[in-house]
């Protein structure tokens, strides 16, 4: 059974935003750092392509961080037909395999985007949780993701765990991304005013390269921790739902 007040902490592991590179990989361990420091689980989701430049690193990791599936290549959903999604994840589950002796637990979409047919898809494929959902969002900001409103805290779905994006107020995220935008003030008063039960906070791993937001990513870790969140990575969810 959850916690009262749970945090779902999660890094999407790609290329570097706009770029061919890899830097953001090479500098996760600023971000990761901050989690050993603060005893925070993560789950870390990983393009087969991020994967297969680097292997090594990513079974080290694995022994402190959970290892889910971000896709093969980091394609929009939206822009493959089935055949190609079902290569996508055969290809990946394929080299995760080949990494880990294991098969992987958790899925998330390129961009959160996913559709019922998605789902079913990565359920069939074996994987026991998805995490692409975006529950609520801004009203002035576009979603091109899984349309329609859902549950704000973990859900059955397509015969699958649906671990939803739940933000803060408005549909706020507490995404690194808005992070980097947003003055810490405003997350300090959304959580005086606001502390919902489930919340997730996410970032990339391009987010390791910028300085600033590195800090303001352990502000806001302080800032969970005052409220009293746990924190819990996908698997650890998964195994304590009701």
């Amino acid at each position: 059974m959850l916690q009262n007040r749970t945090c779902f902490v999660s890094i999407d592991v790609e290329k570097d935003l706009k770029k061919e590179s890899f830097e953001g990989v090479k500098s996760l361990d600023k971000i990761l750092s901050l989690f050993k420091k603060y005893s925070i689980p993560a789950t870390l989701f990983v393009t087969g392509k991020t994967l297969e430049q680097y292997r090594e690193f990513f079974l080290d990791v694995s022994k402190d961080y959970e290892i889910a599936s971000h896709s093969y290549s980091h394609k929009y959903w939206n822009e493959l037909s089935f055949l190609e999604r079902e290569k996508e994840i055969k290809d990946f589950i394929s080299l995760y395999q080949s990494v880990f002796n294991k098969l992987p637990l958790g899925f998330k979409a390129p961009s959160h985007v996913i559709d019922k047919e998605g789902l079913e898809l990565i359920s069939k494929s074996g994987f026991l949780y998805d995490s692409s959902i975006v529950p609520h969002y801004p009203p002035f900001k576009k979603y091109r993701g899984y349309k329609g409103r859902r549950p704000l805290f973990p859900y059955d779905q397509s015969g699958i765990l649906e671990i939803p994006n739940t933000g803060q107020l408005m549909g706020i995220p507490l995404a690194g991304t808005w992070i980097r935008k947003l003055p810490l003030l405003i997350y300090r008063i959304l959580f005086l005013i606001n502390k919902p039960k489930f919340i997730s906070f996410s970032m990339h791993s391009w987010d390791s390269l910028n300085p600033e937001l590195i800090l303001k990513i352990e502000e806001i870790i302080k800032i969970l921790k005052k409220n009293n969140y746990k924190f819990f990575n996908g698997e650890q969810i998964l195994k304590n739902r009701k």
